[in-house]
């Protein structure tokens, strides 16, 4: 339950290198870093995906932005190509992206066969590092920032004991259950910000533990399995999305293996 403890102490140079960590971790495992800091501290959560951008956010950008993007690097074109994937009679639309790199950009394009997947995810995560570092140097103006008040940095204590609660910035209910020497105890159920059931289960001094279930925003399963010590462990079940079930085993919270 301390995942977001040093990122916070750090504020607003804590939340901004959160952010951009997590915009760039692999797809596979994006979500379980979100999921474990909802569960933590669902306020501070919400200024972290309020403030996360993806590749599509990247050619949103003005085009003279998107411009010195493009001659950052000499690797750029290639990897813009990558990512981007787009088909033959689609590249035209690129002229007004990236007007002055557009023919050594197409001639990336076509030169390329079919991309694979994680190809694609690597380039569009190298493109958005790329952005975030011109940001920082304020070569461009990038992506705007919404930054919280420093309250929100601080963690609210829990009661000594009995009934507990954890809220949204905007004080919707996000977490309850019951509390002892001001650590989650017992069972607790965890929401959405619009009041969905996100996950359940039980916490010991703090830690969750044992079985654990959580759920999509429309009510279907997510995933279930058991926590030792605050970490996933054993055979979990998960859902994707459309419903497809998969088996998955977890040592120590690092997932080893899937069927």
């Amino acid at each position: 339950m301390a995942m977001l403890e040093r990122i916070k102490k750090k504020q607003w140079v804590g939340l901004k290198e959160f952010v951009e960590s997590v915009e760039v971790a692999p797809q596979g495992q994006r979500p379980l870093i979100l999921l474990n800091g909802i569960l933590e501290d669902p306020r501070f959560m919400q200024w972290v995906t309020k403030n996360m951008k993806g590749f599509q956010d990247v050619l949103n950008l003005p085009t003279d932005e998107l411009t010195v993007l493009a001659g950052s690097h000499e690797t750029m074109p290639k990897v813009l190509a990558k990512a981007l994937a787009v088909a033959p009679e689609e590249i035209g639309g690129l002229a007004k992206i990236f007007p002055r790199h557009f023919s050594k950009l197409r001639e990336e394009i076509e030169f390329l066969s079919a991309v694979p997947a994680g190809e694609r995810e690597a380039a569009r995560n190298f493109v958005l590092k790329a952005v975030r570092k011109l940001q920082r140097e304020e070569k461009i103006a990038g992506f705007r920032w919404e930054l919280p008040e420093q309250e929100i940095f601080f963690d609210r204590p829990l009661p000594k004991e009995g009934p507990a609660r954890l809220e949204f910035q905007d004080g919707k209910l996000a977490a309850e259950g019951e509390a002892l020497k001001g650590k989650r105890v017992g069972p607790w159920k965890h929401f959405y910000d619009n009041g969905k059931l996100l996950g359940e289960g039980t916490y010991q001094e703090g830690q969750k533990t044992g079985p654990w279930r959580f759920y999509y925003g429309d009510g279907t399963p997510r995933a279930s399995g058991r926590y030792v010590t605050d970490s996933r462990h054993g055979e979990w079940e998960e859902w994707d999305r459309n419903g497809t079930r998969r088996v998955a085993q977890w040592q120590d919270g690092k997932k080893t293996g899937e069927g």
